[in-house]
């Protein structure tokens, strides 16, 4: 062998996903195939799909973008904060970002208002983990800046657990980003 190869079976990724789709579906949960760590591979994330997932999401622009060029059409939220260099790209190519920079999100504001369209976007919230996000207590006002921008929806916020800095996805940290979505909602004036 001249170099390493990878040996995938699409079948096993399509019972996989249709495995968890089953079991979490009568839980009011649905799926979203992560393909970040298969470089957005289209057969992987048809296959992700054929298992049932709703949609696709990815951390690298560029495999939206490859993703795309392979024809898939299916909803796809980017899982980062986007660079102001790849705005554009964005809302042409996903249908959701995570968001923690104001200036970013009235970029993509601008964006998708000069494309007559809406970007939707989920708020991250700094929940301990480190990684990247709102802090809790700045949350209130960010929210009330993003629902004065058009050519942006908030569809929800989110958080990163159990990433760099290993918090757990425990039972308090989990009610305090209920707590945050309860009064994200009221301040919206719908759900998320």
């Amino acid at each position: 062998m001249s170099k390493p190869c990878i040996d995938i079976d699409l079948d096993k990724i399509r019972y996989n996903t249709r495995f968890l789709v089953d079991r979490l579906r009568p839980r009011g949960i649905t799926v979203t195939g992560v393909t970040k760590a298969v470089c957005g591979h289209p057969e992987i994330a048809n296959a992700m799909l054929e298992g049932g997932a709703t949609g696709l999401a990815d951390a690298r622009i560029s495999n939206v973008i490859r993703m795309r060029n392979a024809g898939i059409s299916c909803s796809i939220s980017l899982i980062r904060t986007p660079m102001l260099n790849q705005v554009a790209q964005v809302v042409d190519n996903c249908d959701v970002s995570f968001n923690t920079e104001m200036d970013i999100i009235a970029s993509l504001a601008i964006n998708a208002l000069g494309k007559n369209t809406t970007h939707n976007i989920i708020l991250m919230v700094e929940m301990g983990d480190m990684r990247e996000g709102i802090l809790p207590e700045r949350l209130e006002s960010t929210v009330s800046q993003v629902l004065k921008m058009e050519g942006i929806s908030l569809k929800g916020i989110g958080a990163n657990l159990a990433c760099l800095g290993h918090v757990a996805p425990c039972a308090e940290a989990m009610a305090l980003l209920s707590s945050l979505a309860i009064d994200t909602e009221r301040a919206c004036g719908r759900a998320l």
